[in-house]
């Protein structure tokens, strides 16, 4: 990290004379930088000691592999700038400390005043990043590029603030083995041979990479044999796109951010540019590098652009659905099913939030009454014909209507005569999207995401709950209703559709429909593509799955997961009988239970990985965000851990001032470099780095 200089490592990181104790994450990105700042946070309540940690990644400490600075300039967050943050506020129902700091927007302009000091970014070597600083607002998108500087200051001010003789230290490996020994301690071996001794493990999982099976491995195969191409679904950072030729046509399988990153890199960044003409529309310059898109996918349309509108009606609070009436129906209900019990109220909550805002934002856009419409929405069955009827009465315009079966699935039934009228159908779609996400006049989408994403955290609330029907629970709750969440919450930025929309009228990209289905044909050696919307395939010698790795322990290519299950300390969760390929950990405190029951007393694990709800890796400012309750929760249980060894090992406690207090109250006024002095070192050659400056 910046400013900090290089040190070796200890094999055994605790000393029982100075109390000092150590934590071993696996894992340095976001999450580790989150949990690092609540231990900050909570220190001087539970134990103030020192502690020594290692983050152990091979991708730089508070960033990670998704945010690192060794990407493109071109990629963006999904993510206004004001909505993105690290630090709790007075919304967060915590029991530590709240810390508050700056979102991403106002802490470019803290650095841009001067408030803010050390943030290396040199005008002359990386000017765009440069330019990127002094020109961004709070509704802009910020590349993740600049987001890595916001991670990575986030975490070097958390760890400034850890109390006095603690180290941090960063190696630049992988964990491949977590072990126990007869005292209990943790033995942490390292990709490199070398071994930690640590009293803790924290599991801090992002999103790992899997290995190629079933349908992925089939192409991998097919493409090797027969001299195709086929990329398997990969991060974006990761992906090598030098093998499409320039005019080639390439089928990609996803509208999602995956397949919105390779349209700007197989675009933008091989020389293409975007000009608007003299009436304003955004057209795209072909370089004359670029391969031909093919974009496909089950729903067959891009995710949601993003809103820009606010809403500017009646304030909006939850009606039918949030974290209490959750509980009551997951407690209540045997066979828990998603789709009878949960999803009807998500959909009335939901419809409540937009109807509100258009009636009380836009009540010119009305015929009747709020009240009167509410006592419907409250009442009626949203399939029968009397909502419908209340819906064409009180709303005069068709589009003004939400249908959310039909907002999901816009391609649902549709049937074209040629790939022509799609094209033509996908353009006016993409213009419409982009007219109600940020014209100030539909605010009311604004309120459709802020009712599903107040949704969404209550339905987080049960993800745990033991009523769940299991088929229920891994088809509809993890994988119909993330995936719907997402379409409407993760989609990209208004600019990237517009992009979309020219690149298609350019010929650059080319829609295929909804209902894609991919087969491989061995005599030609060739992908072949066909969808439900249009009649006739496409063939081509190139095929891109653009989504994310699913997370799964069965398949991960993570040896530290694998071993963490073979070895018994941890488990898969099941749900009744099928197992849904994460990590199980107790809800409270986030530690690992192991295969045969029970908790492990020095393991943890967080992230999207482990069977509590997938919080993200930031947050938007304000809304009690389920990440920094998690982090929180998994902080005091470790500094309560850590208290409870040194109680047991009868290590002294410290004073503030970092003398110690032994119970017959003399003090020792050795300081933690001088134990370091006589300790065991190993020499990691640069790949160990101390991120406490001395």
């Amino acid at each position: 990290m910046t400013g900090s200089t290089r040190r070796a490592a200890r094999l055994v990181d605790h000393d029982g004379h100075l109390a000092t104790r150590c934590i071993t994450f696996v894992g340095a990105g976001p999450r580790t930088a989150g949990v690092v700042e609540r231990l900050v946070a909570s220190q001087a309540e539970i134990d103030q000691r020192p502690l020594i940690l290692h983050l152990i990644d091979p991708y730089p400490p508070g960033a990670g592999r998704i945010w690192r600075d060794d990407q493109s300039g071109l990629l963006t967050l999904n993510s206004m700038a004001c909505d993105v943050t690290m630090f709790t506020d007075e919304s967060c129902t915590i029991d530590g400390p709240v810390v508050n700091g700056p979102d991403l927007a106002t802490w470019a302009k803290e650095v841009r005043e001067g408030r803010i000091r050390n943030i290396d970014i040199d005008p002359i070597a990386d000017p765009e990043l440069a330019e990127e600083l002094q020109s961004l607002t709070p509704t802009s998108f910020p590349t993740r590029r600049l987001h890595e500087r916001y991670m990575t200051w986030f975490l070097e001010q958390a760890v400034d603030r850890l109390s006095e003789g603690s180290k941090v230290m960063w190696h630049r490996e992988e964990v491949v083995q977590v072990a126990d020994d007869a005292s209990g301690a943790q033995v942490v071996t390292l990709s490199n041979g070398d071994q930690l001794t640590t009293d803790l493990v924290i599991y801090s999982f992002g999103h790992l990479g899997s290995e190629v099976t079933g349908e992925a491995r089939y192409f991998s195969d097919f493409a090797a044999l027969k001299g195709s191409l086929y990329l398997p679904p990969s991060y974006t950072a990761d992906i090598d796109l030098g093998g499409f030729e320039p005019g080639s046509e390439v089928i990609v399988r996803g509208l999602g951010l995956v397949g919105i990153d390779l349209m700007v890199l197989l675009t933008l960044g091989r020389g293409g540019k975007f000009v608007r003409n003299d009436d304003g529309v955004l057209e795209y310059r072909p370089s004359g590098h670029e391969p031909k898109l093919l974009f496909g996918s089950r729903r067959g349309v891009p995710y949601r652009s993003k809103v820009s509108s606010s809403p500017r009606g009646a304030k909006y609070t939850p009606r039918y659905f949030d974290a209490d009436v959750a509980r009551q129906v997951a407690e209540s209900t045997p066979g828990l099913d998603f789709s009878d019990h949960i999803y009807p109220l998500i959909r009335r909550e939901v419809l409540h939030a937009y109807y509100l805002e258009l009636f009380t934002g836009s009540p010119d856009r009305v015929a009747i009454e709020w009240a009167e419409f509410l006592v419907g929405l409250d009442s009626l069955d949203l399939d029968g014909d009397e909502y419908a009827a209340l819906t064409e009465r009180a709303i005069p315009d068709p589009a003004d209507r939400m249908d959310l079966g039909h907002f999901d699935r816009p391609l649902a039934g549709v049937r074209l005569g040629s790939a022509d009228a799609l094209q033509q159908w996908m353009r006016e779609y993409i213009l419409h999207n982009l007219e109600r996400s940020t014209n100030p006049r539909y605010s009311e989408m604004q309120a459709l995401f802020n009712g599903l994403l107040y949704a969404y955290m209550a339905a987080s609330e049960i993800a745990t709950s033991p009523n769940w029907d299991p088929t229920s629970f891994a088809r509809e709750y993890q994988r119909r209703w993330y995936k719907f969440f997402s379409y409407i919450a993760s989609g990209p930025p208004p600019e990237r559709l517009e992009q979309l929309h020219a690149l298609s009228e350019a010929g650059v990209v080319e829609f295929l429909g909804a209902g894609v289905l991919v087969s491989a044909d061995n005599e030609t050696g060739e992908f072949v593509a066909k969808s439900a919307t249009i009649p006739g395939e496409r063939r081509t010698r190139a095929l891109v799955d653009a989504w994310l790795p699913e997370a799964s322990v069965e398949h991960t290519d993570s040896r530290v997961l694998r071993d963490l299950l073979e070895s018994g300390a941890g488990r898969e969760q099941r749900v009744a009988s099928i197992g849904n390929g994460l990590v199980e950990v107790r809800i409270s405190d986030s530690r690992v239970i192991r295969k045969g029951g029970g908790v492990h007393p020095r393991r943890f694990a967080v992230g999207p990985g482990t069977s509590r709800p997938n919080a993200g890796a930031f947050s938007r400012p304000n809304i009690n965000a389920l990440a920094f309750r998690e982090w929180d929760a998994l902080a005091r249980a470790i500094l309560t851990e850590l208290r409870s060894i040194r109680d047991a090992a009868g290590t002294p406690e410290t004073t503030p001032g970092g003398q110690e207090r032994t119970s017959e109250g003399s003090t020792d006024t050795n300081d933690l470099e001088s134990a370091f002095d006589s300790a065991a070192y190993y020499s990691p050659e640069g790949d160990v780095e101390d991120l406490i400056p001395r």
